[in-house]
């Protein structure tokens, strides 16, 4: 009777025992039964190698939820629909995104969720689209493919244009070029002696125009006294050839004589004095319009046919 009561005793405890491991079984396997949890769906156009379901979503680092299916788009093979199952409360806003990021060296991939400014609207689901859609964004590995892509694509233009540049011709035309170069340099140097005298002369020549530029206005100056001077001359002989004829008609006739001697000179002379006078005034004219041409000269006018 004893032995029957035993066997019985440690029959209940091991229907206990297993009873309790069932129990704490299904509490590690859906104890989060009883989080709310919001549906979102990711679509990747990257490969998801090391992507498993119930692989963990993070925000930022902290765990929030986790992946619920992966499976190929219908409509695009080329594009992967990941659902994930995102606790209620964790705020997804329409700029969040979502990326693969691989663990270490294991090669086992989980998923970021980053960005989510405060001043977005929140993700919200609806009657219509009741799986908001996260955009993807991409992952480390693939912006480090898409570099090397372009690189490698850089590197392959770079490799054609220099096999042109060092074409048969090309090179032909860059020894010609060098050679023309040589023969440039060669003659520059057997010229630099007469050009460095060239240079010399240059600058005495710039010296002598800055010199002569500076006496420019006291020499237009000079010649304005100079045409003044004439005029008063021409002023003088014709007020000395009026006072002549005075005389003569007043005198005799030796001072008709000296008259009709002298006055053809004196006219002569005021004439000779009045267009030098005209002159002088056309030359100030001139010399203050354009001070240069004590410089440069006056231009002649161009030939016939020129």
């Amino acid at each position: 009777m004893e032995t029957r009561v035993q066997y019985v005793l440690v029959g209940l405890f091991v229907i206990l025992l297993g009873g309790a491991g069932i129990a704490i079984s299904l509490w590690l396997a859906f104890g989060d039964v009883t989080e709310h949890y919001r549906t979102y769906r990711v679509y990747m156009d990257e490969s998801v190698t090391g992507l498993y379901v119930d692989a963990p979503v993070r925000y930022r680092g902290v765990e929030v939820g986790k992946v619920k299916r992966i499976e190929l788009d219908p409509a695009d093979p080329q594009r992967v629909i990941l659902t994930l199952a995102i606790r209620e409360g964790v705020p997804i806003h329409q700029d969040t995104y979502a990326e693969l990021r691989a663990q270490g060296l294991t090669g086992i991939a989980s998923i970021e969720l980053a960005g989510g400014s405060p001043e977005s609207p929140l993700l919200e689901p609806s009657y219509v689209n009741p799986e908001p859609v996260i955009r993807a964004g991409p992952s480390l590995f693939k912006r480090l493919d898409d570099a090397v892509s372009e690189l490698i694509a850089n590197l392959n233009r770079a490799s054609k244009d220099l096999d042109r540049l060092l074409s048969p011709d090309n090179r032909q035309r860059i020894s010609a070029s060098l050679a023309h170069i040589e023969q440039i340099t060669a003659r520059l140097a057997r010229d630099s002696e007469a050009l460095s005298a060239g240079i010399r002369d240059a600058g005495r020549f710039f010296h002598r125009a800055a010199e002569v530029t500076e006496e420019v206005p006291a020499l237009i100056a000079d010649v304005r006294r100079s045409a003044r001077s004439v005029q008063s001359m021409a002023v003088t002989f014709q007020a000395a050839g009026e006072t002549l004829r005075v005389q003569s008609r007043a005198g005799g006739e030796a001072l008709q004589s000296l008259q009709h001697a002298l006055e053809p000179k004196l006219d002569t002379a005021l004439e000779t004095l009045t267009r030098l006078a005209e002159n002088l005034d056309r030359l100030v004219r001139r010399l203050d319009e354009n001070p240069s041409l004590l410089l440069r000269g006056e231009q002649l006018p161009p030939g016939p046919g020129e």
